[in-house]
């Protein structure tokens, strides 16, 4: 479905680079010039339902990290970890390492609550010496600035501590696959908890 952008929308779309884009370390890099582009957009209001987790992410997850949670869904990033699960009630619906914000003062992911605030795909995202990235999935929690994104430019695994100098600009990098399932099963409004 696409959505007509309003000026609050391209203002916030406006702003994605400073806290999304990764790859650069140079901190003149930070923030947007020109608003990325915006082809598709959704925006859930029903709970859609949770995908299962495969045997493999059964076996990481012990202590059960979705425990506390009754309240449908979460989606809770731990960033020592490096590690993200999507919590349908007390159960892992999926799991997966990510990428955060490299070491910073300005790059590095926020912690804290938030909720899901846009479901968007194919956003190009702008960093202000003009470098574009494109991404396939935008789902933004703490908007203008930070959301869940894939990052098809990243070199190094997901998951690694190669996050601390090479990581992203604030936002959290996703696998390809991880997010499109992120994109599938949350909705706006779904509650996010980073923890350092």
């Amino acid at each position: 479905m696409r959505r007509t952008a309003t000026v609050a929308a391209l203002l916030l779309c406006g702003a994605l680079a400073a806290g999304c884009a990764a790859g650069a370390t140079d901190d003149a890099l930070r923030g947007p010039t020109t608003t990325p582009a915006r082809t598709a957009s959704r925006t859930a209001t029903a709970t859609p339902t949770a995908p299962t987790a495969t045997p493999s992410e059964a076996a990481t997850r012990a202590p059960n990290p979705c425990r506390h949670n009754r309240r449908g869904q979460l989606v809770k990033v731990n960033l020592r970890r490096q590690h993200l699960w999507m919590c349908q009630a007390g159960t892992v619906a999926h799991q997966t390492p990510i990428t955060s914000g490299m070491l910073g003062q300005y790059t590095h992911t926020p912690t804290g609550h938030y909720r899901i605030q846009a479901l968007d795909r194919d956003q190009t995202l702008t960093l202000i010496d003009g470098q574009q990235y494109q991404v396939k999935y935008w789902i933004p929690f703490d908007a203008p600035l930070f959301g869940f994104h894939d990052a098809s430019w990243q070199t190094f695994p997901f998951g690694s501590e190669k996050y601390r100098r090479h990581g992203s600009h604030g936002c959290v990098h996703m696998p390809t696959r991880a997010i499109a399932r992120l994109y599938r099963w949350a909705h706006v409004g779904t509650r996010v908890v980073i923890r350092a």
